[in-house]
């Protein structure tokens, strides 16, 4: 299911403080630790579409997908009013099937966390990576287990001054692996629900499901640097290169 579907249009007001410059230099540092320099590039749940307006300033080709139809027609509309040439299309990435394929693709914001089922993961990884030239980078991060455990999304801001204000809890599950966020939102005097749940999904479990997609020179990185992940990361990201030799 879509999230932030009720507010979509207040998005990017609600995540203003997120340091969208920083992630597209990091996404440009991993992949120069990739050697790879590609030009056609995937958003993979590209939300309203700021990482990829970012990237085209890069000078990359980008085309962005989300399961919201709501944030894609927002994404669209930031794009003709920059005059930006970027394309936006409504999927799954379960069933991708873009009738293109690119030189990069990349997931940020835990997006692949929302896809709580191992085996729908696995085929979510199979289709960026059909998506993919031979050679083709994917970057992709993930909440970890311990964010969950440390309760990094009981999260709230109810001051009046706030255009979105909300109050969030989460309820961590440790068998199953899901949390499940309960959220509330206000903009003026209309408030909004929202449940999301998202999966940690196992370090183990994401190189099989790389490795069966055709990926190697998996590498993980604490987020935000290049060191190696620590039992406290509360966050990784992957980076991989799609078999040159299929």
């Amino acid at each position: 299911m879509p999230s932030f579907l009720e507010i979509a249009d207040f998005y990017d007001d609600l995540m203003k403080d997120v340091p969208y410059r920083m992630w597209t230099g990091y996404y440009l540092l991993l992949l120069a630790q990739q050697n790879v320099k590609p030009q056609r590039v995937l958003d993979v749940c590209c939300g309203t579409g700021t990482m990829c307006e970012m990237l085209t300033r890069e000078g990359k080709e980008l085309t962005g997908f989300d399961l919201s139809e709501t944030m894609i027609r927002v994404a669209r509309q930031k794009a003709h009013k920059k005059r930006l040439k970027i394309r936006y299309e409504v999927a799954d990435v379960t069933s991708l099937d873009l009738g293109d394929t690119f030189e990069g693709a990349y997931s940020f914001f835990d997006s692949l966390n929302y896809i709580t089922d191992a085996e729908s993961l696995s085929q979510a990884i199979v289709r960026v990576s059909q998506h993919l030239d031979l050679g083709g980078s994917f970057v992709f991060d993930l909440n970890t287990a311990y964010a969950f455990e440390a309760k990094m999304f009981d999260q709230h801001n109810k001051n009046p001054r706030a255009k979105v204000r909300y109050d969030w809890k989460g309820d961590w599950d440790p068998h199953a692996r899901i949390i499940r966020v309960h959220m509330k939102f206000w903009v003026g005097d209309q408030e909004y629900e929202e449940t999301h749940v998202q999966r940690a999904h196992s370090d183990e479990e994401v190189r099989a499901m790389l490795d069966e997609a055709g990926f190697d020179e998996v590498r993980c990185f604490e987020s935000y640097g290049l060191d190696q992940p620590r039992k406290r990361s509360d966050r990784v990201h992957y980076s991989a290169i799609k078999r040159r030799d299929p």
